[in-house]
């Protein structure tokens, strides 16, 4: 359970990655020392990263990370586990109908081991992430923990580096714990877990795409993902939060050469990382 929520807060064999576009180079005049973005995935191991070219280069070049949250922290996790459950006296079973309640409850044993009355009074989309990082690894057969944000931010301890928060846990526990969205979310985990086959489609293209680099069709689909997003708010989250990483990310630069370790679906399309960072100056190229 700790390990889950260490997770949260980031919130298959060994594949060769010809031609990828995980890692960029952010230059710009007057720059001493460039820094370096990489694009990661809450489902993706650590062993994904092995052959991406010039990544170890590249981290140990720059002098600070910077990541969505800081992982290892200790106040965060105290915090999420307050958070990270359903508020007042609502349980799952009063927002999944009686009839799919017991299939979903089958098909998330069938994975977690774990059914819905032992978390029912856990927040939908916490349930729906597990749930979908375990069944990514029975279809890929990579049972690997280490994820990619935390193990770059404990090897920046390791090796003095600082680490700098694109933005704070309360800020990312408001965009993904909407409890006015709850029933919103519930039908999702419902959705997920009565579509084992659809969802493990989802997964494995999600897994070749990466695998790829392909950060353009990868922010096709995240467009697809995050439709209920666009019709609760207008807009998807991934685009609230990279208008706001945009004005951190030139500072961070300027201050000093920072590793940036963000999910790959902040990278692409007209409000994408990559292109906002072009917009506000700088040049941004795939290490090849």
């Amino acid at each position: 359970m700790k390990r889950f929520f260490l997770f949260i807060l980031i919130c298959v064999g060994n594949f060769q990655f010809a031609d990828a576009q995980l890692l960029w180079k952010i230059t710009a005049s007057g720059m001493d020392k460039p820094s370096y973005l990489l694009g990661t995935h809450y489902l993706v191991p650590m062993v994904y990263l092995d052959s991406v070219k010039g990544l170890a280069n590249a981290f140990n070049e720059c002098d600070a990370v910077v990541s969505e949250v800081i992982a290892n922290n200790i106040d965060a996790s105290t915090l999420l586990r307050k958070v990270a459950f359903i508020q007042g006296g609502q349980t799952l079973k009063d927002l999944i109908s009686e009839e799919d309640y017991p299939l979903a409850d089958k098909a998330l044993k069938s994975e977690l081991k774990i059914g819905l009355k032992e978390l029912s009074k856990m927040y939908p989309t916490f349930i729906l992430r597990l749930y979908e990082i375990e069944l990514f690894k029975k279809l890929t057969g990579i049972y690997d923990d280490a994820q990619t944000d935390s193990y770059f931010q404990l090897a920046a301890l390791q090796k003095d580096k600082k680490i700098i928060a694109l933005e704070t846990v309360e800020q990312q526990v408001q965009l993904s714990l909407d409890q006015n969205d709850l029933q919103s979310r519930a039908n999702q985990l419902t959705k997920a877990l009565l579509n084992r086959d659809s969802l493990s489609n989802e997964l494995i293209k999600i897994g070749k795409l990466y695998k790829g680099g392909n950060i353009n069709d990868f922010a096709l689909l995240a467009k697809i993902r995050t439709q209920a997003d666009v019709a609760l708010n207008g807009i998807s989250t991934i685009e609230m939060r990279n208008s706001e990483w945009l004005k951190k990310l030139p500072d961070y630069i300027k201050a000093q050469s920072c590793f940036i370790t963000v999910n790959i679906e902040h990278l692409a399309g007209e409000n994408g990382l990559i292109n906002g960072l072009k917009q506000a100056g700088y040049k941004v190229k795939a290490v090849e």
